[in-house]
């Protein structure tokens, strides 16, 4: 997934004409300064920003990706906060799923250090040019559905104000005690419950299904595992069948 954070010195709202790009949300910190969170998929293509007026503006894109997320990754909640000076906060949220990754964007109007959140992986920290401000992403992983992220308050060393978003990164695979998987594409590993049906799916490497499994014109590349009784019609398998 492609995330885009966006930011001008001024609370004009922010648009994007390119139909691949879909924001998230947009929060003005003050009377002159907005950040405004834009997500896509990877094979996006570049974006344009615009909003009214002339002022001074930003924009990074972090790329975030998983070879283990079934079939397509979207964002399911998030949070913000803005302020003033120092430190940066936003308030933890909870999971959704197990084994997502929570991502934070740290946008801010001024220039200085804004140091990695205890417990995060800072992705990276750059300074603008065009706007002399700066922005700070990084993730972490969590493991179980139903756990807090944690809340952020990360030092800087600069002034001015400042917006932080966390959001949470999770798989589109469908969950529940049936699962139906149908013309998707899953990179590495789908594990689904009892009774689970596959149709015109494409499996990276591994399918893990429990009883009852239903397989039609199903490409796996690597291993299919299943217990119990199974229907299979038009599968291709090219390595282990267990």
């Amino acid at each position: 997934m492609l995330i885009a954070s966006v930011a001008s010195k001024n609370n004009a709202i922010h648009s994007c004409a390119d139909g691949d790009w879909t924001k998230l949300a947009q929060v003005d910190s003050g009377a002159s300064f907005t950040t405004s969170l834009w997500i896509a998929k990877e094979n996006a293509a570049a974006p344009t920003f615009t909003w009214s007026g002339s002022v001074a503006c930003s924009a990074v894109i972090g790329f975030f990706g998983d070879p283990y997320a079934a079939v397509e990754v979207s964002v399911s909640t998030s949070s913000n906060a803005t302020g003033t000076g120092t430190p940066h906060t936003s308030p933890s949220i909870n999971t959704t799923q197990d084994d997502i990754l929570a991502v934070y964007f740290d946008q801010t109007a001024s220039t200085g250090l804004l140091n990695q959140p205890s417990g995060w992986t800072r992705d990276a920290f750059l300074g603008s040019s065009t706007d002399g401000g700066s922005v700070s992403f990084g993730h972490k992983s969590v493991a179980s559905s139903g756990s807090a992220t944690g809340a952020i308050s990360a030092a800087h060393s600069g002034a001015g104000e400042w917006v932080q978003f966390q959001i949470e990164l999770r798989s589109l695979l469908p969950s529940g005690d049936v699962a139906e998987i149908s013309k998707a594409e899953a990179a590495a590993w789908v594990e689904p419950d009892d009774g689970a049906s596959f149709s015109k799916v494409s499996i990276g490497a591994w399918i893990d299904a429990p009883n009852e499994a239903s397989f039609s014109k199903v490409d796996v590349a690597g291993w299919l595992d299943y217990v119990g009784v199974a229907s299979t019609s038009r599968r291709r398998q090219a390595c282990v069948v267990n």
